[in-house]
């Protein structure tokens, strides 16, 4: 990445985030594993816009509304993190997501946390989809392939490999 490119080129989705207190260690820096939940709520956001976008309506059940409309969930199958700064107690940090990749059973986002046009952090996390009936691992459902690709700025690649 050049210096010249803002971190949050490319995502469509960002979404706002106050660092709290209880989030930081005795130095006033954010806790390694709290960047995973920070992934995890720009996520869930994510796929609240992508389910707004799809629908042309707000889904206030979002568990149930995203499996209704998309037919299956998911499973953080794999986490990656890249620490590059640190966060501190109060800073207001901007969650980015996009999907960037489709295999046959999952999918991988990417996350980038910044404060501004600082890189703090970047997040590659690696889904597993699955049918919440069985509880079994199955395809990826094409509905909401079909959605990411119309959602996102940078269309996800497809990968040959059946994972």
């Amino acid at each position: 990445m050049t210096d010249n490119i803002h971190p949050g080129e490319g995502f469509r989705s960002s979404t706002p985030l106050r660092v709290r207190y209880a989030e930081c260690d005795l130095q006033g820096i954010v806790f390694n594993a709290n960047y995973l939940a920070f992934a995890d709520v720009g996520l869930t956001e994510y796929l609240r816009a992508l389910m707004v976008h799809e629908t042309g309506s707000g889904e206030r059940d979002m568990l149930h509304g995203f499996i209704g409309i998309f037919g299956g969930d998911n499973w953080v199958r794999h986490a990656d993190v890249d620490f590059r700064a640190p966060a501190k107690a109060d800073d207001l940090l901007d969650i980015a997501i996009r999907i960037m990749r489709f295999g046959k059973t999952s999918y991988t986002a990417l996350c980038h946390i910044m404060r501004g046009d600082e890189l703090l952090n970047a997040v590659t996390l690696t889904y597993v989809w699955f049918d919440p009936v069985t509880e079994e691992v199955s395809p990826v459902s094409q509905k909401f392939i079909d959605a990411v690709t119309k959602y996102e700025l940078i269309a996800p690649e497809r990968s040959v490999v059946s994972t």
